[in-house]
């Protein structure tokens, strides 16, 4: 086990702690953050794509955009995502470079038809490949409802060019313990990855704009 709830929950009583987290006027995220020692990623000897389910739903959802099939728009209305397109309106943007660009900064996720992920990829995928976000197919039944849901509650954990990974696990105004339930779920994630845990360095964890806490490993 990379870490114990126990010790989680104490480190996040820190992070929220007015001393170590003023207050601002906007809700903040609150985020894990893991770094490893003696691995080259230009080598490629840790690579992560994990995407994990919170447990506990943060207060401010995942923002999710999503290009339905026609027979699946009435049931991905249900889930209320972000931004929902159809995929004429999807061809619409073609050449709209500043309307595409807002699109892949404001989502966090990007589910789309298998039938429009060709055209989602030459329309979107100029602007989503620099920010590493990538389409996720949807299932191809009818009713994506709970699917949908189910990626407005979800983190990725994702290495890139440096030895390690910053994720969101909830936010400022959920409970430390519930906040450490979603930190164990994305921890067990990735645990059993080759070299994760023998070559963990150290997990912190913190707001937005408040200060970095240090998680202590289980004796």
């Amino acid at each position: 086990m990379l870490a114990n709830k126990d010790s989680l929950v104490e480190a996040l009583k820190l992070a929220l702690s007015p001393e170590n987290n003023p207050k601002r006027n906007f809700t903040q995220s609150v985020e894990l953050i893991l770094t490893f020692k003696g691995i080259d990623m230009k080598k490629g000897e840790l690579k992560l794509r994990e995407i994990v389910p919170l447990p506990k739903e943060p207060s401010k959802p995942r923002k999710v955009l999503v290009i339905p099939a026609f027979q699946q728009i009435e049931s991905a209305k249900k889930a209320e995502p972000n931004v929902l397109l159809t995929r004429e309106d999807l061809q619409k943007l073609q050449g709209q470079k500043r309307a595409i660009k807002k699109l892949a900064r404001q989502n966090d996720w990007f589910l789309v038809s298998q039938e429009s992920m060709a055209l989602v990829g030459r329309i979107l995928g100029p602007a989503l490949g620099p920010r590493n976000k990538f389409p996720t197919p949807l299932p191809n039944t009818a009713d994506v409802t709970e699917y949908i849901l189910r990626f407005k509650r979800s983190t990725i954990v994702r290495t890139k060019d440096q030895p390690h990974v910053q994720t969101f696990i909830g936010t400022e105004d959920m409970k430390p313990e519930d906040l450490a339930e979603n930190a164990m779920a994305v921890l067990n994630a990735i645990e059993s990855k080759a070299k994760v845990e023998a070559n963990l360095r150290a997990i912190y964890v913190k707001t937005t704009m408040g200060k970095i806490i240090k998680v202590e490993f289980k004796k």
